[in-house]
């Protein structure tokens, strides 16, 4: 059996939003990659109040699920840092955000590592949709005893037996 692929996009949150200005720009990524890959699945970091744009590309030959957390209090994060607070905030500054905790941050994404797992096992090509700040940090351990090879390229191939993820920024 071949191993399993995963793909793994990050962008900023807002991006996936359905109806925000950049979708157009987003589909196109999302079909570059479908050219490339034969992705199977969409396997989204995403929230259950809004619609992502990739949820509308569910179909029978592309399914889409969501593998972010439920809004539960062992996963809240905080967002905050220098510019940030609204009465202070000067739109003329940049905004420079804090995020963490990192042991909330990290329960998260083994959360969503481990949702993956489950929505690929009918599956061998998906496709991760991430917002930027999980990129890394989830390639690098898909799983507790993973060992890694790191290819310097366009890309990121990280491997382990029937897993190679490959991680694309945009």
């Amino acid at each position: 059996m071949p191993p399993k692929q995963i793909i793994a996009l990050a962008t900023h949150h807002h991006v996936q939003l359905k109806g925000h200005a950049l979708n157009d720009r987003f589909g196109k990524v999302i079909s570059v990659i479908r050219e490339n890959y034969p992705v199977q699945i969409i396997l989204e970091e995403w929230t259950l109040d809004r619609q992502s744009f990739a949820s509308t590309l569910d179909t029978d030959k592309l399914k889409w699920k969501n593998v972010g957390t439920p809004k539960e209090k062992r996963f809240e994060t905080y967002a905050y840092g220098l510019n940030t607070d609204p009465p202070t905030h000067d739109p003329k500054k940049p905004m420079l955000q804090e995020y963490g905790p990192l042991d909330v941050h990290e329960l998260r994404e083994r959360y969503m590592v481990d949702r993956i797992k489950e929505f690929m096992e009918p599956f061998n090509v998906g496709l991760f949709i991430v917002g930027l700040a999980h990129l890394h940090s989830t390639l690098s351990n898909p799983e507790d005893s993973c060992q890694r090879k790191v290819e310097m390229s366009a890309s990121m191939v990280f491997s382990k037996g029937v897993l190679q993820v490959h991680g694309i920024w945009v």
